[in-house]
């Protein structure tokens, strides 16, 4: 009887060790990964920011990007709407400050960077054309 309850009781000791153990690794795992591709790749500004207006964020665009394109029933509109803003700013320096904040923010979030973002999105008015130039300008930049 008592060599039956030591033989459990080390079966339990094994079990929870092993548990321990896989759980610690688990853990390490998702850390180093997230850690790892928690960024993504920064582009260098051709002219500096001297182009870039004073006072002029990207914060709000790039947001309005993620939300955009991560939302479960955006309609196609809103999309091409959110894609123009950043196709037609101004400046090439302040497209680049764009897609630097979004991987800062969201590279980590499995999809790449910003132009992978847009190029896998698929519920979007075809018709428009809006994507395909917004596509083109990203990638005139050089910005994968």
């Amino acid at each position: 009887m008592k060599s039956e309850t030591s033989k459990v009781n080390k079966n339990l000791n094994t079990f929870i060790i092993i548990a321990a153990v896989i759980i610690i690794l688990i853990a390490i795992y998702f850390y180093r990964s997230g850690k790892k591709n928690a960024e993504g790749p920064q582009v260098e500004y051709p002219h500096g920011t001297e182009s870039i207006p004073a006072g002029w964020s990207p914060t709000a665009l790039v947001d309005e990007l993620k939300s955009v394109m991560s939302g479960l029933f955006t309609f196609s509109g809103t999309k091409d709407d959110t894609w123009k803003k950043l196709r037609d700013l101004p400046n090439d320096d302040m497209v680049i400050a764009v897609y630097n904040v979004f991987g800062q923010k969201y590279f980590g979030e499995g999809k790449g960077t910003l132009t992978k973002w847009i190029n896998d999105e698929y519920n979007y008015d075809f018709l428009s054309g809006v994507k395909e130039g917004t596509l083109a300008r990203l990638r005139y930049l050089n910005l994968p």
